[in-house]
Protein backbone atom coordinates (compact mmCIF):
# COMPACT_ATOMS: atom_id res chain seq x y z
CA UNK A 1 0.00 0.00 0.00
CA UNK A 2 1.40 3.88 -0.69
CA UNK A 3 2.28 5.62 1.89
CA UNK A 4 -0.61 7.93 3.63
CA UNK A 5 -0.06 11.65 2.99
CA UNK A 6 -1.65 14.17 5.40
CA UNK A 7 -3.58 16.92 4.29
CA UNK A 8 -4.23 19.01 7.35
CA UNK A 9 -7.12 21.86 6.51
CA UNK A 10 -9.47 24.02 8.46
CA UNK A 11 -12.83 24.67 8.34
CA UNK A 12 -13.94 28.40 8.74
CA UNK A 13 -17.75 27.98 10.26
CA UNK A 14 -19.83 25.89 11.54
CA UNK A 15 -23.39 26.45 11.02
CA UNK A 16 -25.62 24.59 8.55
CA UNK A 17 -22.82 23.76 5.72
CA UNK A 18 -20.01 23.57 7.89
CA UNK A 19 -21.63 21.37 10.60
CA UNK A 20 -23.24 18.95 7.19
CA UNK A 21 -19.21 18.96 5.77
CA UNK A 22 -18.18 18.04 9.62
CA UNK A 23 -20.77 15.05 9.75
CA UNK A 24 -19.76 13.97 6.02
CA UNK A 25 -16.04 13.93 6.58
CA UNK A 26 -16.40 11.62 9.58
CA UNK A 27 -18.59 9.20 7.18
CA UNK A 28 -15.72 9.43 4.48
CA UNK A 29 -12.76 9.84 5.79
CA UNK A 30 -11.79 6.45 5.86
CA UNK A 31 -13.14 5.70 2.36
CA UNK A 32 -10.87 8.94 0.74
CA UNK A 33 -7.66 7.72 2.71
CA UNK A 34 -8.44 4.10 1.13
CA UNK A 35 -9.20 5.06 -2.06
CA UNK A 36 -6.59 8.32 -2.50
CA UNK A 37 -3.80 7.73 -0.14
CA UNK A 38 -4.69 10.86 1.91
CA UNK A 39 -5.67 11.09 4.70
CA UNK A 40 -7.56 14.62 5.67
CA UNK A 41 -6.40 15.79 8.78
CA UNK A 42 -9.59 18.50 10.42
CA UNK A 43 -6.83 20.96 12.76
CA UNK A 44 -9.22 23.57 13.95
CA UNK A 45 -12.60 25.01 13.53
CA UNK A 46 -13.19 28.97 13.67
CA UNK A 47 -16.50 29.87 14.82
CA UNK A 48 -17.65 33.67 16.22
CA UNK A 49 -18.87 32.06 19.56
CA UNK A 50 -16.86 29.21 21.54
CA UNK A 51 -19.47 28.72 23.36
CA UNK A 52 -22.62 27.92 21.43
CA UNK A 53 -24.47 24.79 22.02
CA UNK A 54 -22.93 22.36 19.62
CA UNK A 55 -23.69 18.49 19.02
CA UNK A 56 -22.11 16.66 21.71
CA UNK A 57 -20.00 14.50 18.99
CA UNK A 58 -17.73 17.59 17.69
CA UNK A 59 -14.32 17.62 19.73
CA UNK A 60 -14.72 20.85 21.73
CA UNK A 61 -9.98 20.93 21.08
CA UNK A 62 -11.26 21.52 17.96
CA UNK A 63 -12.72 24.74 18.35
CA UNK A 64 -11.31 28.20 17.88
CA UNK A 65 -12.20 32.13 17.63
CA UNK A 66 -8.45 32.75 17.50
CA UNK A 67 -7.65 33.02 14.08
CA UNK A 68 -3.89 33.89 14.90
CA UNK A 69 -4.12 30.27 16.67
CA UNK A 70 -4.85 29.31 13.05
CA UNK A 71 -2.11 31.61 11.28
CA UNK A 72 0.72 29.92 13.74
CA UNK A 73 0.19 26.26 12.52
CA UNK A 74 2.45 26.19 10.00
CA UNK A 75 1.39 22.54 9.17
CA UNK A 76 -1.55 24.35 8.10
CA UNK A 77 -2.12 23.47 3.96
CA UNK A 78 -5.43 24.63 3.53
CA UNK A 79 -8.78 26.49 4.27
CA UNK A 80 -12.54 25.53 3.79
CA UNK A 81 -14.41 28.75 3.66
CA UNK A 82 -18.13 27.88 5.26
CA UNK A 83 -18.83 30.99 6.90
CA UNK A 84 -20.85 33.07 3.77
CA UNK A 85 -20.86 36.44 4.08
CA UNK A 86 -18.31 39.31 3.18
CA UNK A 87 -17.26 40.43 6.00
CA UNK A 88 -15.60 39.58 7.89
CA UNK A 89 -14.69 36.81 5.93
CA UNK A 90 -12.89 38.88 3.52
CA UNK A 91 -10.63 40.03 6.19
CA UNK A 92 -10.02 36.69 7.36
CA UNK A 93 -9.04 34.73 3.99
CA UNK A 94 -6.79 37.33 3.29
CA UNK A 95 -5.27 36.77 6.36
CA UNK A 96 -5.02 33.02 5.73
CA UNK A 97 -3.87 33.35 1.88
CA UNK A 98 -1.01 35.95 2.97
CA UNK A 99 0.65 32.97 5.19
CA UNK A 100 0.20 30.68 2.23
CA UNK A 101 -2.99 28.50 3.01
CA UNK A 102 -4.51 27.79 -0.10
CA UNK A 103 -8.77 28.28 -0.13
CA UNK A 104 -11.57 26.23 -1.16
CA UNK A 105 -14.76 28.34 -0.71
CA UNK A 106 -18.25 27.82 -0.53
CA UNK A 107 -18.68 31.35 0.28
CA UNK A 108 -20.89 32.72 -2.99
CA UNK A 109 -21.32 36.09 -1.88
CA UNK A 110 -17.84 37.11 -0.95
CA UNK A 111 -16.40 35.62 -4.44
CA UNK A 112 -18.98 36.80 -6.68
CA UNK A 113 -18.23 40.58 -5.25
CA UNK A 114 -14.37 39.98 -4.31
CA UNK A 115 -12.54 37.44 -6.81
CA UNK A 116 -10.21 40.06 -8.36
CA UNK A 117 -8.54 41.28 -4.95
CA UNK A 118 -8.52 37.50 -3.82
CA UNK A 119 -7.63 36.16 -7.00
CA UNK A 120 -4.46 38.95 -7.26
CA UNK A 121 -3.51 37.99 -3.42
CA UNK A 122 -3.52 34.83 -3.94
CA UNK A 123 -1.29 34.70 -6.95
CA UNK A 124 1.16 36.83 -5.73
CA UNK A 125 1.63 34.25 -3.22
CA UNK A 126 1.69 31.51 -4.95
CA UNK A 127 -1.87 30.03 -3.13
CA UNK A 128 -4.52 28.21 -4.90
CA UNK A 129 -8.31 29.62 -5.05
CA UNK A 130 -10.51 26.83 -5.49
CA UNK A 131 -14.24 28.22 -6.05
CA UNK A 132 -16.20 25.07 -7.29
CA UNK A 133 -18.09 24.62 -3.83
CA UNK A 134 -19.51 28.04 -4.33
CA UNK A 135 -21.29 27.17 -6.86
CA UNK A 136 -23.76 25.37 -4.71
CA UNK A 137 -24.10 21.86 -5.97
CA UNK A 138 -22.36 18.75 -7.81
CA UNK A 139 -21.87 19.93 -10.75
CA UNK A 140 -17.98 20.29 -11.22
CA UNK A 141 -18.26 22.76 -14.08
CA UNK A 142 -14.98 25.26 -13.73
CA UNK A 143 -12.82 21.50 -13.82
CA UNK A 144 -14.69 20.75 -16.83
CA UNK A 145 -14.04 23.84 -18.71
CA UNK A 146 -10.50 24.58 -17.19
CA UNK A 147 -9.56 20.61 -17.81
CA UNK A 148 -11.45 18.19 -19.57
CA UNK A 149 -11.81 20.97 -22.48
CA UNK A 150 -8.72 22.50 -21.89
CA UNK A 151 -7.93 22.30 -25.61
CA UNK A 152 -11.25 23.40 -27.35
CA UNK A 153 -12.07 27.14 -27.67
CA UNK A 154 -15.79 26.96 -26.16
CA UNK A 155 -18.50 28.89 -28.51
CA UNK A 156 -20.73 29.39 -26.24
CA UNK A 157 -22.00 27.96 -22.21
CA UNK A 158 -25.21 27.78 -21.32
CA UNK A 159 -26.23 26.74 -17.81
CA UNK A 160 -29.23 26.06 -15.30
CA UNK A 161 -27.56 27.29 -12.67
CA UNK A 162 -30.28 28.06 -9.70
CA UNK A 163 -31.13 24.35 -8.65
CA UNK A 164 -33.78 26.00 -6.32
CA UNK A 165 -35.43 28.21 -9.81
CA UNK A 166 -35.05 25.30 -11.44
CA UNK A 167 -37.20 23.10 -8.72
CA UNK A 168 -39.89 26.15 -8.46
CA UNK A 169 -40.28 26.19 -12.68
CA UNK A 170 -40.77 22.58 -12.69
CA UNK A 171 -43.21 22.67 -10.32
CA UNK A 172 -45.33 25.66 -11.75
CA UNK A 173 -44.08 23.38 -15.46
CA UNK A 174 -45.67 20.13 -14.07
CA UNK A 175 -47.98 20.73 -12.26
CA UNK A 176 -49.40 24.23 -13.01
CA UNK A 177 -49.05 25.68 -9.51
CA UNK A 178 -48.76 29.43 -9.24
CA UNK A 179 -45.56 30.49 -7.71
CA UNK A 180 -47.00 31.47 -4.71
CA UNK A 181 -48.98 28.27 -4.72
CA UNK A 182 -45.28 25.95 -5.20
CA UNK A 183 -43.32 28.69 -2.33
CA UNK A 184 -46.12 27.32 0.09
CA UNK A 185 -45.34 23.64 -0.40
CA UNK A 186 -43.50 22.52 2.71
CA UNK A 187 -41.23 20.16 0.05
CA UNK A 188 -39.01 23.32 -1.05
CA UNK A 189 -37.94 23.89 1.96
CA UNK A 190 -35.81 20.25 1.99
CA UNK A 191 -34.36 21.87 -1.76
CA UNK A 192 -33.53 25.46 -0.98
CA UNK A 193 -31.18 27.02 0.25
CA UNK A 194 -33.13 29.92 1.96
CA UNK A 195 -36.51 30.63 1.10
CA UNK A 196 -35.19 34.90 0.96
CA UNK A 197 -36.00 36.30 -2.47
CA UNK A 198 -32.11 36.06 -3.75
CA UNK A 199 -33.87 32.21 -4.32
CA UNK A 200 -35.83 33.48 -6.94
CA UNK A 201 -35.42 36.97 -8.31
CA UNK A 202 -31.74 36.09 -10.14
CA UNK A 203 -29.37 37.61 -7.67
CA UNK A 204 -28.33 33.95 -6.36
CA UNK A 205 -27.64 32.91 -10.30
CA UNK A 206 -26.04 36.17 -10.98
CA UNK A 207 -23.43 35.77 -8.33
CA UNK A 208 -22.75 32.03 -9.76
CA UNK A 209 -22.10 33.40 -12.95
CA UNK A 210 -19.76 36.22 -12.00
CA UNK A 211 -18.01 33.28 -10.14
CA UNK A 212 -17.90 31.41 -13.34
CA UNK A 213 -16.49 34.54 -15.74
CA UNK A 214 -13.59 35.09 -13.59
CA UNK A 215 -13.27 31.22 -12.87
CA UNK A 216 -13.29 29.80 -16.44
CA UNK A 217 -13.01 32.88 -18.89
CA UNK A 218 -11.00 35.28 -16.98
CA UNK A 219 -13.34 37.81 -17.49
CA UNK A 220 -13.54 40.10 -13.75
CA UNK A 221 -17.54 41.37 -13.84
CA UNK A 222 -19.07 42.00 -10.46
CA UNK A 223 -22.41 40.48 -9.89
CA UNK A 224 -24.31 43.48 -9.56
CA UNK A 225 -23.30 44.64 -12.95
CA UNK A 226 -24.61 41.26 -14.18
CA UNK A 227 -27.52 41.91 -16.50
CA UNK A 228 -30.01 39.34 -14.29
CA UNK A 229 -33.75 38.67 -14.34
CA UNK A 230 -35.45 35.89 -11.92
CA UNK A 231 -38.62 33.87 -12.11
CA UNK A 232 -40.55 36.01 -9.58
CA UNK A 233 -42.94 37.47 -12.72
CA UNK A 234 -43.78 34.00 -14.40
CA UNK A 235 -47.22 32.94 -14.55
CA UNK A 236 -49.07 29.88 -15.08
CA UNK A 237 -50.41 31.51 -18.10
CA UNK A 238 -46.81 31.99 -19.37
CA UNK A 239 -45.38 28.49 -19.34
CA UNK A 240 -48.96 27.66 -20.83
CA UNK A 241 -48.05 30.40 -24.16
CA UNK A 242 -44.31 28.99 -24.34
CA UNK A 243 -45.76 25.23 -24.24
CA UNK A 244 -48.40 26.21 -27.16
CA UNK A 245 -45.32 27.23 -29.06
CA UNK A 246 -43.54 24.92 -28.66
CA UNK A 247 -41.23 25.99 -25.62
CA UNK A 248 -40.58 25.44 -21.99
CA UNK A 249 -39.55 28.15 -19.95
CA UNK A 250 -35.85 27.86 -18.05
CA UNK A 251 -33.90 30.49 -16.00
CA UNK A 252 -30.72 30.17 -17.95
CA UNK A 253 -27.17 32.06 -17.48
CA UNK A 254 -25.81 32.91 -21.45
CA UNK A 255 -22.13 33.35 -22.09
CA UNK A 256 -21.01 33.58 -25.67
CA UNK A 257 -17.67 34.67 -26.78
CA UNK A 258 -18.09 37.11 -29.64
CA UNK A 259 -13.99 37.44 -29.31
CA UNK A 260 -13.09 40.70 -28.43
CA UNK A 261 -15.98 40.74 -25.68
CA UNK A 262 -18.33 38.14 -23.76
CA UNK A 263 -21.66 38.01 -23.96
CA UNK A 264 -23.02 37.08 -20.37
CA UNK A 265 -26.89 37.28 -18.86
CA UNK A 266 -29.36 35.58 -16.81
CA UNK A 267 -32.74 35.57 -17.05
CA UNK A 268 -35.96 33.40 -18.31
CA UNK A 269 -35.53 32.00 -21.59
CA UNK A 270 -37.99 30.06 -23.86
CA UNK A 271 -36.12 26.75 -25.05
CA UNK A 272 -37.49 24.45 -27.22
CA UNK A 273 -38.86 21.49 -26.23
CA UNK A 274 -36.55 19.25 -28.01
CA UNK A 275 -33.52 20.81 -26.66
CA UNK A 276 -31.93 18.45 -24.02
CA UNK A 277 -31.66 21.01 -21.10
CA UNK A 278 -35.29 20.49 -21.07
CA UNK A 279 -35.18 17.12 -19.21
CA UNK A 280 -33.53 19.41 -16.54
CA UNK A 281 -35.66 19.09 -13.89
CA UNK A 282 -36.24 19.92 -10.08
CA UNK A 283 -33.29 20.33 -8.06
CA UNK A 284 -30.95 19.77 -10.66
CA UNK A 285 -28.28 21.98 -12.27
CA UNK A 286 -26.80 22.01 -15.96
CA UNK A 287 -24.28 23.42 -18.17
CA UNK A 288 -24.73 22.95 -22.13
CA UNK A 289 -21.11 23.57 -23.50
CA UNK A 290 -20.62 24.35 -27.44
CA UNK A 291 -17.19 24.02 -28.17
CA UNK A 292 -15.08 23.56 -31.59
CA UNK A 293 -13.37 19.73 -30.89
CA UNK A 294 -16.26 18.48 -29.29
CA UNK A 295 -19.31 19.98 -30.40
CA UNK A 296 -21.66 19.68 -28.25
CA UNK A 297 -21.55 18.46 -24.79
CA UNK A 298 -23.34 18.51 -21.44
CA UNK A 299 -22.78 18.78 -18.01
CA UNK A 300 -25.39 17.87 -14.67
CA UNK A 301 -26.22 17.05 -11.37
CA UNK A 302 -27.77 18.68 -7.77
CA UNK A 303 -27.91 21.97 -7.68
CA UNK A 304 -28.50 22.52 -4.12
CA UNK A 305 -27.87 20.96 -0.70
CA UNK A 306 -25.11 20.29 2.16
CA UNK A 307 -24.22 16.76 0.25
CA UNK A 308 -23.36 17.81 -2.97
CA UNK A 309 -21.44 21.06 -1.87
CA UNK A 310 -19.78 18.75 0.38
CA UNK A 311 -18.55 16.47 -2.19
CA UNK A 312 -17.39 19.49 -3.70
CA UNK A 313 -15.10 20.06 -1.40
CA UNK A 314 -13.77 16.62 -0.71
CA UNK A 315 -12.82 16.81 -4.34
CA UNK A 316 -11.07 20.14 -4.02
CA UNK A 317 -9.02 18.97 -0.47
CA UNK A 318 -8.28 16.15 -2.79
CA UNK A 319 -7.40 17.94 -6.09
CA UNK A 320 -5.16 20.35 -3.81
CA UNK A 321 -3.58 17.59 -2.25
CA UNK A 322 -2.26 16.37 -5.72
CA UNK A 323 -1.34 19.46 -6.49
CA UNK A 324 0.57 20.12 -4.13
CA UNK A 325 2.13 16.61 -3.83
CA UNK A 326 3.09 16.45 -7.48
CA UNK A 327 3.66 20.16 -9.00
CA UNK A 328 6.59 21.77 -7.90
CA UNK A 329 5.44 25.09 -9.67
CA UNK A 330 1.62 26.33 -9.30
CA UNK A 331 -0.37 24.98 -11.71
CA UNK A 332 -2.11 27.82 -14.04
CA UNK A 333 -5.55 26.12 -13.92
CA UNK A 334 -6.33 26.53 -10.75
CA UNK A 335 -4.98 30.03 -10.53
CA UNK A 336 -7.02 33.28 -11.93
CA UNK A 337 -5.61 34.79 -14.99
CA UNK A 338 -7.40 37.73 -16.43
CA UNK A 339 -8.26 38.59 -19.50
CA UNK A 340 -8.86 42.17 -21.19
CA UNK A 341 -12.18 40.70 -22.62
CA UNK A 342 -15.05 43.34 -22.11
CA UNK A 343 -18.55 41.95 -21.00
CA UNK A 344 -21.38 43.42 -23.86
CA UNK A 345 -23.74 45.86 -23.13
CA UNK A 346 -27.40 44.31 -23.18
CA UNK A 347 -28.28 46.22 -25.66
CA UNK A 348 -26.08 45.10 -27.90
CA UNK A 349 -27.16 41.47 -27.48
CA UNK A 350 -28.83 39.92 -30.81
CA UNK A 351 -31.03 37.48 -29.56
CA UNK A 352 -34.90 35.75 -30.90
CA UNK A 353 -38.00 36.81 -28.93
CA UNK A 354 -41.17 36.45 -27.90
CA UNK A 355 -43.31 39.48 -27.15
CA UNK A 356 -46.77 39.39 -25.59
CA UNK A 357 -49.33 42.47 -25.83
CA UNK A 358 -52.46 42.30 -23.77
CA UNK A 359 -54.23 45.16 -25.79
CA UNK A 360 -57.70 46.42 -26.65
CA UNK A 361 -59.88 43.90 -28.95
CA UNK A 362 -60.36 46.52 -31.52
CA UNK A 363 -59.04 46.30 -35.20
CA UNK A 364 -55.98 47.51 -36.74
CA UNK A 365 -54.13 46.40 -33.24
CA UNK A 366 -52.00 43.92 -34.70
CA UNK A 367 -51.09 46.21 -37.39
CA UNK A 368 -50.23 49.28 -35.34
CA UNK A 369 -47.53 46.76 -33.25
CA UNK A 370 -46.25 44.77 -36.48
CA UNK A 371 -45.64 48.19 -38.13
CA UNK A 372 -43.49 49.92 -35.19
CA UNK A 373 -41.64 46.84 -35.03
CA UNK A 374 -40.83 47.05 -38.80
CA UNK A 375 -39.74 50.37 -38.23
CA UNK A 376 -37.12 49.74 -35.47
CA UNK A 377 -35.93 46.87 -37.93
CA UNK A 378 -36.73 43.76 -36.44
CA UNK A 379 -38.46 41.42 -38.72
CA UNK A 380 -41.17 39.37 -37.27
CA UNK A 381 -41.63 35.17 -37.69
CA UNK A 382 -44.99 34.94 -36.85
CA UNK A 383 -48.02 37.33 -35.06
CA UNK A 384 -50.82 35.64 -33.66
CA UNK A 385 -53.90 37.21 -31.90
CA UNK A 386 -56.28 35.66 -29.66
CA UNK A 387 -59.18 36.91 -27.62
CA UNK A 388 -59.79 36.14 -23.81
CA UNK A 389 -63.26 37.70 -22.35
CA UNK A 390 -63.03 35.27 -18.86
CA UNK A 391 -60.20 37.91 -17.88
CA UNK A 392 -61.68 41.23 -19.19
CA UNK A 393 -64.16 42.10 -21.85
CA UNK A 394 -62.25 44.15 -24.41
CA UNK A 395 -58.91 41.90 -23.67
CA UNK A 396 -56.77 40.82 -26.27
CA UNK A 397 -53.90 38.90 -26.76
CA UNK A 398 -51.41 39.56 -29.94
CA UNK A 399 -48.30 36.95 -29.71
CA UNK A 400 -45.38 37.71 -31.80
CA UNK A 401 -42.38 35.66 -32.16
CA UNK A 402 -39.34 37.92 -33.46
CA UNK A 403 -36.25 36.67 -35.52
CA UNK A 404 -32.83 37.33 -34.50
CA UNK A 405 -32.79 41.39 -33.41
CA UNK A 406 -31.29 43.57 -31.26
CA UNK A 407 -32.06 44.06 -27.47
CA UNK A 408 -31.74 47.92 -27.43
CA UNK A 409 -34.14 47.49 -30.85
CA UNK A 410 -36.50 45.81 -29.47
CA UNK A 411 -36.61 48.03 -26.53
CA UNK A 412 -37.09 51.33 -28.45
CA UNK A 413 -40.08 49.55 -30.32
CA UNK A 414 -41.56 48.44 -27.21
CA UNK A 415 -41.53 51.91 -25.53
CA UNK A 416 -42.99 53.14 -28.97
CA UNK A 417 -46.26 50.50 -28.47
CA UNK A 418 -46.35 51.58 -24.86
CA UNK A 419 -47.36 55.51 -26.23
CA UNK A 420 -50.24 53.83 -28.66
CA UNK A 421 -52.69 53.53 -25.77
CA UNK A 422 -54.01 49.42 -26.75
CA UNK A 423 -52.40 47.93 -23.81
CA UNK A 424 -54.37 46.86 -20.97
CA UNK A 425 -51.85 45.09 -18.80
CA UNK A 426 -48.43 44.22 -18.91
CA UNK A 427 -46.09 42.83 -21.72
CA UNK A 428 -44.40 40.42 -21.47
CA UNK A 429 -41.13 39.69 -23.26
CA UNK A 430 -39.06 36.03 -23.22
CA UNK A 431 -35.58 35.47 -25.23
CA UNK A 432 -35.99 32.39 -27.20
CA UNK A 433 -32.50 29.89 -26.84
Amino acid sequence: MAKTKNINFVLLGLGKLGKGFYDILQDKVEKIRLESGFQLNLKKILVRNAHFNRPHYIDPQLITTDLDEILRDKSIQVAIDAIGGIEPTFTIIKALIAHGIHIISANRMLLASKMHQLADLANRQRVYILPGPALGGGVPIIETLQEYLVANTVKSLTGVVSGTSNYILSEMTQKRLSLKEVLRNPEIQKVAESLSIIDYEGSDAAQKVSIIAASAFGVDINYLDIFSEGIADISVFDIECAAEFGYEIKQLAIFKDHGECLEIHVHPTLVPKIHPITIIRNDYNAFFIESDLIGNFMVYGKGVGIKPTSSAILSNLIAVGNLLRHTSSKKVSYRLVWNNKSVMPMNEIESAYYIRFPCVDKPGVVGKITTILGEHNINIASAHAEVDKKVHPDLGFVHILIEMAKEGDIMEAIEAIKSLGILLQKIKLFRIM
